[in-house]
C-alpha cells in the first residue's frame, strides 16, 4: 500500500513537471514570436523612414541587434526543448542500442556543461554590464546582457530534465 500511495505521488510530480516543461517551452516560443514581430516592425520603421521620409532612425539599428540577442540565446533553450537545434545524427544511427545510450548520455553530460558556462558567464557579463550603457538607447547594457543567463538557466534546466529522462528511460526492446 505504501508504494502504490508514494508512486502515485512520483507520478504526480512527474506530471506537474510535464506540464510545467510545456508552458516553458510554449512561454519561449511565444516570446521568440513576439520579439521577431518587433524586430522586423523596427527594421521597417527604419527603412521607411530612411526612404521614404529621407531621415534615419538612429536608435533602431541598436534595437534591432539587441532584440536579435534576445532571439537567439532564447530560441537556443527552446530549440534544445523541441530538439530543433542542429544535431549530427549519422553516427547515433549506426550505432546499436548500448552505444546510443552512451553516447546521450554522454551528449547530455556536455550540453549541462555548456548550459553552466553559459549561466556562470552571463552572470559575470551582467555585472559588467550593470556599468556601461549603450550609445544609441542609453540604457543599462545589463538589460541586454541578463538573457545570457538567463537562456542558460532556462538550458540547464532543460538538459538536466533531458538527461534525467534519457538516464531512467526503461530499454526498449
Amino acid at each position: 500500500m505504501r508504494e502504490r500511495g508514494g508512486g502515485a505521488v512520483c507520478l504526480l510530480g512527474v506530471a506537474i513537471l510535464k506540464k510545467f516543461d510545456e508552458i516553458l517551452h510554449v512561454g519561449l516560443l511565444w516570446a521568440c514570436g513576439i520579439l521577431m514581430f518587433g524586430m522586423m516592425s523596427v527594421i521597417f520603421a527604419q527603412v521607411v523612414a530612411r526612404y521614404v521620409m529621407h531621415q534615419s532612425l538612429s536608435w533602431s539599428e541598436e534595437v534591432g541587434r539587441y532584440i536579435f540577442v534576445w532571439i537567439s540565446f532564447l530560441g537556443l533553450a527552446a530549440a534544445f526543448k523541441s530538439g530543433s537545434h542542429v544535431a549530427l545524427d549519422l553516427l547515433t544511427k549506426t550505432l546499436t542500442r548500448t552505444p546510443r545510450r552512451v553516447l546521450e548520455l554522454v551528449n547530455g553530460v556536455l550540453v549541462v556543461v555548456l548550459a553552466s558556462a553559459l549561466l556562470i558567464s552571463g552572470v559575470r557579463l551582467l555585472e559588467f554590464g550593470m556599468r556601461q550603457r549603450s550609445s544609441a538607447l542609453d540604457i543599462p547594457m545589463a538589460l541586454v546582457y541578463v538573457v545570457e543567463p538567463i537562456s542558460g538557466l532556462l538550458l540547464l534546466y532543460f538538459s538536466l530534465r533531458a538527461l534525467w529522462l534519457s538516464a531512467t528511460a526503461k530499454q526498449e526492446g
